[in-house]
């Protein structure tokens, strides 16, 4: 992927993070209106009656069915004496209506939403200040992205490594690396061919000593995991490598192995001298074949 090509993914995702705000922003405000007017309607307690007013008028007619004229049981009251009892007291006034429970609900839930919109909008505020949301802040560069390492073009090769240590004998390797540069990023591609030996260590020639060819192990990294530091005229490169299996004819399969490695890489100066260095795997170091190794680093 070309620089130009990042470039348009960062601007996408920053226009759609900032759309993504946008709803949130309106979902909030939308919630906080509604919420806000639910409360005030469950809020406000209803007019109470003015003081003097005429009390309503109640039809009788269901009492005179009931009791039609001279059907009463009850005496007369005297007519001769007047009433000497007070009035019976007036009804007490019924309680100023509030706001039940549903009211409060709702003012809390406008309470909530109000606070949720102003977090959100300072944060957006923030970002925009700061220019993190914006597609037109470069992306910082990874720990492998050094702008003083050079393209790097080449292959190197490598003494043998013990892989593991057995009862009887060792898994050896020699480890083989191609490097390049891929569109500003460099890329290695390790290939591990194995050997079991029936020696105490990796021996120089591995079919000489009489040891069995057995699986090849293949990794691939690329900067940021690969990182590349630069020493001097010296190269470093460093990284962890999770190996997988290639078997003719079927799909990669995982290993199960992760190997801890490092390139230490001089290249070939302009005097003509020779590709100098050293491979770790794990704990177990090899130097770089010279003969086999070449490098170019513009």
């Amino acid at each position: 992927m070309t620089r130009t090509a990042a470039a348009m993914l960062v601007g996408m995702d920053a226009s759609a993070a900032w759309l993504v705000l946008g709803t949130v922003l309106g979902v909030l405000l939308s919630a906080t209106v509604v919420a806000g007017v639910l409360a005030y309607r469950w809020a406000v307690p209803p007019a109470a009656p003015e003081p003097g007013a005429a009390a309503p008028r109640v039809d009788d007619l269901a009492d005179f069915l009931e009791h039609p004229p001279g059907t009463r049981t009850e005496p007369p009251a005297p007519a001769d004496w007047a009433m000497l009892a007070a009035p019976p007291p007036a009804p007490a006034a019924p309680p100023p209506a509030t706001a039940d429970g549903r009211g409060r609900t709702y003012l809390q839930l406008a309470a909530l939403s109000l606070t949720a919109l102003t977090l959100v909008g300072v944060a957006a505020a923030v970002a925009a200040a700061t220019g993190t949301g914006g597609a037109a802040s470069p992306a910082p560069a990874g720990p492998g992205a050094d702008p003083d390492t050079p393209a790097l073009e080449g292959e190197l090769r490598a003494a043998g490594i013990v892989l593991e240590q057995r009862a009887v004998g060792v898994t050896a390797t020699y480890p083989e690396i191609r490097l390049r540069d891929d569109g500003g990023s460099t890329h290695l591609e390790l290939r591990l061919p194995t050997w079991n030996c029936f020696t105490a260590s990796a021996p120089a020639d591995p079919a000489a000593a009489g040891c069995v060819r057995s699986v090849v192990e293949h990794a691939e990294l690329s900067t940021p995991e690969l990182v590349v530091e630069r020493e001097g005229e010296r190269l470093r490169l460093h990284g962890r490598a999770a190996t997988e299996l290639r078997p003719f004819g079927t799909p990669p399969e995982p290993s199960g192995h992760a190997y801890e490695f490092e390139v230490t890489v001089t290249p070939r100066n302009d005097a003509g001298g020779p590709v100098t260095g050293e491979v770790r795997i794990g704990t177990n170091t090899a130097p770089l074949v010279q003969e086999l190794s070449e490098l170019d680093a513009d």
